[in-house]
């Protein structure tokens, strides 16, 4: 039996003959990816799918109705990325992450399917390698409920080789990733729409973009399946600086004073998708008591979206890293400070909308320190990074940091007055972690 040193070395190096494989490109891969978990005996029909696509929310959403999944008694598994924390992070059995030990194992169950099919070891990218398995993962722990995060996309993406869901389930869509997706919502909402499947019922916001709703609702209908997008109203709310609390009233559900152990005003919106679903799954019979639902949602912990580092001082992270995130996160901190004055610590990648999230932060700073993420292929530099905010705003103050650890020594040797957010990429964010800093309060 091999030690823990021992299959420690083996994941570590298994990771990185992922990471030396070849990249997703143009192509679409579902087919054959379709043919994979096929030959591997179907094992997402094992339990039952909730699939999630969007542009921003799907890891709340996806940790909210998994938290309320777990109380209730069912073995939840999750999907997500990207990972924060730890790769083996994106592949969790009620919340507890995968063993390198499970990974392993894992990966040679599906091995000899993949050369028997005469398709190289290599020739798949470690995303798909991570979702395939997950599924086989799944299976052999007989998890009751999988749920399934769209890495980008959804036409192309590899969680698309699945079967028909119980439910798919859309957050909001917005503007990112448009060098992939196109270069407008309805480009961008056609390639989401695309994981709608016969025999699935379709959950998505009343709020979601006209033109979006547009594309799901028509793709709904080409695939004869139902669009449920209730129209919500909140009251009572209150976003306080760790939870929120608010009464949620729709034509399919009226949740009084429910409390929520996540915060920021763009919650509102996810924990409506999940009490959506949490409708949906009752109408078919699944059982999930009101107690499970309040209790899971106590209990739902998602490190990086609006996340309390410390109180004195009052510290944020985030992973907001396109306009629309970067509002919500704005918003949310408007919500707890009607008249920031912010210091940000911000990295952001170069193929993203930087100009449009600068907007939104902008007014809120009173001052920016730059750093680069890490990431040496996408990343923008620091110093482009200071010279596009001093273009946009030259009355803020910026400094350039040589890195992130800089960065966040300087900030708190400074004393400031008024909250410290670390934001703009998953980068940024997974540094902090690196770090040592914990991402709770």
């Amino acid at each position: 039996m091999a030690t823990e040193s021992e299959i420690h070395e083996l994941y570590t190096q298994l990771i990185d003959q992922f990471n030396q494989a070849r990249l997703v490109g143009d192509a679409n891969r579902v087919p054959l990816l379709k043919k994979i978990v096929a030959a591997l005996g179907h094992p997402d029909q094992t339990y039952h799918i909730i699939h999630i696509a969007g542009t921003n929310g799907k890891g709340s959403t996806g940790a909210m109705l998994g938290a309320v999944l777990e109380q209730q008694g069912y073995r939840v598994g999750r999907f997500s990325s990207p990972a924060i924390l730890n790769d083996r992070e994106q592949i969790q059995l009620n919340h507890e992450w995968i063993s390198e030990a499970a990974f392993i194992d894992s990966y040679e169950e599906i091995k000899p399917v993949v050369t028997r099919m005469g398709i190289p070891l290599d020739g798949i990218s470690i995303f798909e390698w991570q979702f395939l398995v997950t599924l086989i993962w799944f299976k052999n722990e007989r998890v009751d409920y999988a749920i399934l995060e769209a890495g980008l996309g959804g036409l192309t993406d590899a969680t698309n080789a699945i079967s028909a869901p119980q439910l798919t389930i859309f957050t909001k869509i917005a503007l990112d990733h448009m060098a992939i997706l196109g270069d407008t919502i309805t480009k961008i909402a056609t390639q989401k729409s695309k994981i709608i499947k016969p025999g699935t019922t379709v959950v998505t916001l009343a709020s979601q973009d006209e033109a979006a709703m547009q594309v799901l609702q028509a793709e709904a209908d080409r695939q004869g399946v139902k669009l449920i997008a209730p129209q919500t109203t909140v009251t009572d709310a209150k976003t306080g600086l760790v939870n929120l609390q608010a009464t949620l009233t729709s034509d399919v559900f009226n949740w009084p004073a429910l409390q929520v152990n996540v915060t920021g005003t763009f919650q509102y919106q996810n924990l409506t998708l999940v009490l959506t679903a949490i409708a949906v799954l009752r109408q078919q019979h699944v059982g999930l008591s009101d107690k499970s639902v309040k209790d899971g949602l106590l209990a739902v912990h998602l490190p990086g979206r609006f996340t309390r580092l410390s109180e004195t001082p009052l510290v944020y992270a985030d992973v907001a890293h396109n306009p629309d995130g970067m509002t919500g996160l704005v918003n949310s901190i408007r919500a707890i400070d009607s008249k920031p004055d912010v210091t940000w610590i911000l990295g952001v990648l170069a193929d993203k909308a930087v100009a449009s999230m600068l907007t939104s932060l902008l007014p809120t700073a009173r001052a920016i320190y730059t750093v680069t993420p890490d990431n040496p292929q996408r990343a923008l530099p620091a110093q482009q990074l200071a010279a596009d905010i001093a273009a946009l705003y030259p009355t803020v103050s910026v400094r350039v940091m040589p890195d992130m650890p800089t960065a966040w020594q300087t900030v708190h040797q400074a004393k400031i007055n008024g909250p410290i957010v670390v934001s703009g990429s998953f980068y940024v964010v997974r540094e902090l972690v690196e770090m040592g800093v914990a991402l709770d309060d």
